[in-house]
């Protein structure tokens, strides 16, 4: 009978120290997970940004906005429209720029040796259909702060329908 206590015992105390186990390391990642900050742009990101400030006086430019922020679904199936959202849920555009009340003039891309020119087509027609231009850069030939500024402001009444710029 003393063993069968002393079993008991011993399972008890080694149920109640994995509980204790789970129980703290549920509370250290748990739902929220585990994060650490990153930085929001590279120095050459950081340097461009800088260009497209310089270039652009009297518009804002938001770096690294959400694609889901800018495009909506317009399939009125709803599992299509579900999966067209989670196709871009991950996707950032490298700076967005918006005339003084926030309209849409123009994404910009700086594009580097990382970049896919069949996925760049890919999300430069999928903001073309939703009417949201694309301009290029090449991060190893960066222009100067005029040529960002006339690749930019283009007119719109000076494209043709449904036209992207794109700048070497």
């Amino acid at each position: 009978m003393n063993m069968i206590l002393v079993a008991v015992v011993v399972v008890a105390v080694v149920v109640a120290a994995l509980c204790a186990s789970m129980l703290a390391r549920s509370k250290q990642g748990g739902r929220a997970g585990q994060f650490k900050r990153r930085a929001l742009m590279t120095a050459n990101e950081l340097e461009f940004f800088g260009r497209l400030v310089a270039a652009l006086p009297g518009h804002f430019i938001f770096p690294q906005v959400s694609m889901g922020a800018l495009l909506d679904p317009s399939s009125s199936n709803k599992q299509r429209a579900h999966g067209d959202r989670l196709r871009i849920a991950q996707q950032r555009v490298d700076y967005l720029v918006c005339d003084s009340r926030c309209a849409i003039v123009a994404v910009v891309e700086l594009d580097d040796r990382t970049h896919s020119s069949q996925k760049d087509q890919l999300r430069d027609s999928r903001l073309e259909q939703a009417g949201i231009r694309t301009v290029r850069f090449q991060s190893r030939d960066k222009p100067t702060p005029q040529a960002v500024a006339a690749a930019i402001l283009v007119s719109p009444s000076s494209l043709p329908l449904g036209s992207r710029a794109s700048a070497a």
